[in-house]
């Protein structure tokens, strides 16, 4: 119980230091992880292997891979391009990236890699238009968490639905069906309005000028502007879209972080970059900050809140028949859950409780599943929600009280949005 009780001390502590942004965020996550170990609230092996995870492998791999695309003549000719076709308009050039990022959404299994891909891109663009990167990486990171993942069913996760029956089926729940157009009907209309929102509202709640510094920023920028030969040029579009391509199709059953890894390797081998510009562009600050908010949500687990959390909201529901109040309580759960346990953790916590409770009160569980999955995707309130998060602020140069002004609004939208859709389509009695 004691170590409930540290971990949710250091939670508090740490979201304080980030709103006070006295230290370096990176510094306070690194903080955090050692008092954590230390109280034996996580176990050194977990919080090493936070270090060494494939996810942290392919932030660093895919900031290289991007650091060694932005040295090519590709990103001032698109530049050029996209100001022509925009005439400098930056809704029209962000409008641009946000369609792309949820394309590329549809077919990159892995959000992590999908904003590693683009926000490099995004952060040249910005250098070669004159745009501020903190106006736009908001909505960017925004995108690339809330509008991917089995929006058509056409991507790496168009299976889910069978998985989805699988579970209905363990719980013994009978006479309800999941189709692949489940999840589709709820999030693509909440997808279409979030996008809307990344587009023509974010900005307005974005900080003009960075409040920390953009270390990805300040690297592109002291990195020498020479134009390479044309094979370092071409073995440099080869590394990027290549690995896009790889990470398109599950990196054909190997390991999700060995092809970007290599991919990097090959950058800096063929002196594309230099040793010292590759590290530089690495993103450790981000790195670190992402392992850990991970470790604090190891601790979450390992401590006990999490079922905490799940076991209160079994008991909000015992006696109530409303679809609409039964979603929304679920989806806050999975919402709050997520701000603190990192979104890969929820489901594993509410959906068996969400499945329970629909045996218990023999109701569709359909709408409700997807509440906890939608909800555990619609949090950028903190960086322990996604490691997409501590990426974002970092490449916009946020901090923890800038991210509760943006992300406020939105959450309540996709809040709102997905009950009234969801529990309309599939209510529970």
């Amino acid at each position: 119980m004691i170590q409930m009780y540290i971990t949710l001390a250091v939670f508090l502590l740490m979201i304080i230091s980030f709103c006070l942004n006295k230290i370096p965020m990176a510094i306070t996550s690194m903080l955090g992880m050692l008092v954590l170990v230390a109280t034996g609230c996580v176990e050194p092996s977990q919080a090493l292997s936070n270090i060494g995870s494939s996810v942290a492998v392919t932030m660093a791999s895919m900031f290289i891979i991007a650091a060694g695309l932005n040295r090519t003549q590709l990103v001032p000719k698109l530049s050029g391009i996209v100001y022509k076709v925009s005439k400098g308009s930056f809704t029209k050039v962000l409008a641009g990236y946000v369609i792309v990022t949820f394309i590329l959404g549809q077919f990159i299994p892995s959000i992590t890699a999908l904003f590693a891909l683009v926000c490099p891109l995004v952060i040249g663009m910005c250098d070669e238009m004159g745009f501020k990167p903190s106006k736009m990486m908001y909505s960017i990171g925004l995108v690339t968490v809330s509008c991917s993942y089995a929006i058509t069913p056409i991507g790496p996760y168009v299976g889910n639905y069978i998985e989805n029956n699988g579970l209905l089926a363990e719980y013994g729940i009978e006479g309800f069906t999941n189709t692949i157009f489940t999840e589709m009907s709820i999030k693509l209309p909440v997808t279409i309005l979030i996008m809307l929102y990344a587009i023509f509202i974010a900005p307005k709640f974005a900080p003009e000028n960075p409040v920390v510094p953009i270390r990805l920023f300040e690297a592109k920028k002291a990195a020498e502007k020479v134009k390479l030969p044309m094979w370092q040029e071409i073995l440099a579009y080869v590394a990027f879209f290549g690995t896009v391509i790889c990470l398109m199709f599950k990196s054909f059953g190997l390991p999700s972080w060995l092809i970007p890894a290599i991919a990097a390797c090959l950058v800096v081998a063929s002196g594309i970059l230099r040793g010292k510009e590759a590290i530089g562009s690495m993103g450790i600050d981000i790195i670190l900050l992402y392992v850990g908010v991970v470790t604090l949500g190891n601790a979450f687990a390992a401590t006990g809140a999490g079922d905490m959390v799940g076991g209160a909201v079994a008991g909000l529901l015992q006696n109530t028949r409303n679809s609409y109040v039964i979603g929304a309580v679920f989806f806050v759960a999975s919402f709050v859950m997520t701000s603190l346990l990192y979104n890969r953790a929820v489901s594993k916590v509410l959906i068996p409780l969400a499945l329970v409770t629909c045996a218990s009160l023999k109701c569709d569980p359909r709408g409700i599943m997807q509440m906890c999955y939608i909800g555990s995707m619609s949090s950028l309130i903190t960086p322990m929600a996604t490691s997409v998060v501590p990426m974002m602020m970092g490449a916009g140069g946020y901090d923890q009280k800038t991210l509760l002004k943006m992300g406020w609004l939105p959450s309540i939208l996709m809040a709102i949005a997905t009950v009234v859709i969801g529990m309309t389509l599939y209510p529970c009695f």
